[in-house]
């Protein structure tokens, strides 16, 4: 059944999502097009204006293209979730942890296409520039030998990398549940369910906050206290970044996925 879910969860995206991608890429090969053909080299305003509006476009395109998906994603939750299609979904034999394993696995899989188009099409913007694709290259050839072992002193690092790609993945995830952990709440207030979902979302984030603030100033009184020396990124002394945020973003992951099961399993309402 989670398998049926996500498909579903997939054709009801991405006839909205891929072509919002593909522009990004249409975006960036006219860009790239501007640069290749010399526009700006051009003694005509008209072109030099026409390619300056072309890159202007392929930039803002990403920030809109990013938030238009994020606010897609959780429009999406919350009509098919709490909306008119939730009386059709809640009355399906359905496990409601199939429900929200779908919906997190979809919207993080479309964050994480959104991510790497962005990427490859600044990449592909830039390659105009072959200072800039050797620089890419060299980068890319260094980080291969770290994986693969090469580099002996190298393999912490490598360990690093790992964990922190890891980390970024779980991170995603856990803002996902948090978005449709709000949602959710939103739902047991009789009046205003939308403001009230916006209310808890703000009132999380400023728990989050001091929840990490007290954590770091526990960890600069350890230091004082020990001569320890916290590590940063590295893994050195006792402490990483990507350690607390993987241990931080695995507690809220459960939180927000309990939440949202909660909800949907005990206190579900649709009037």
């Amino acid at each position: 059944m989670l398998g049926k879910l996500m498909k579903y969860e997939w054709k009801a995206t991405w006839k909205l999502l891929v072509p919002l991608d593909a522009f990004i890429v249409l975006m960036a090969m006219l860009s790239y097009g501007t640069i290749q053909l010399s526009f700006f080299d051009s003694s005509s305003n008209v072109v030099i204006m026409t390619g300056i509006l072309m890159i202007v476009t392929y930039f803002l395109s990403m920030f809109v293209i990013v938030a238009g998906t994020v606010i897609y994603l959780v429009y999406r939750f919350y009509k098919s979730v709490y909306g008119d299609e939730g009386y059709l979904l809640h009355t399906l034999p359905v496990d409601k942890h199939h429900i929200i394993i779908a919906k997190a696995v979809v919207s993080v899989s479309w964050l994480l296409l959104n991510t790497v188009t962005i990427y490859f099409s600044i990449l592909l913007l830039f390659s105009a520039n072959s200072e800039v694709i050797e620089n890419f290259t060299g980068g890319f050839d260094y980080y291969v030998n770290i994986m693969s072992g090469n580099y002996l002193y190298d393999r912490a690092g490598a360990f690093n990398v790992i964990m922190s790609l890891i980390t970024s993945l779980i991170a995603m995830f856990a803002k996902i549940l948090k978005v449709s952990a709000c949602i959710s709440l939103g739902q047991l207030a009789s009046n205003h369910k939308v403001l009230s979902s916006i209310a808890f979302y703000y009132g999380i984030y400023f728990v989050q906050r001091m929840f990490t603030v007290i954590y770091y100033l526990f960890a600069e009184l350890f230091e004082k206290v020990s001569g320890a020396s916290y590590s940063g990124f590295y893994g050195a002394g006792y402490g990483s970044l990507w350690a607390f945020n993987l241990i931080a973003n695995l507690i809220y992951c459960v939180v927000f996925y309990y939440l949202t099961w909660y909800v949907m399993e005990k206190k579900l309402n649709l009037d």
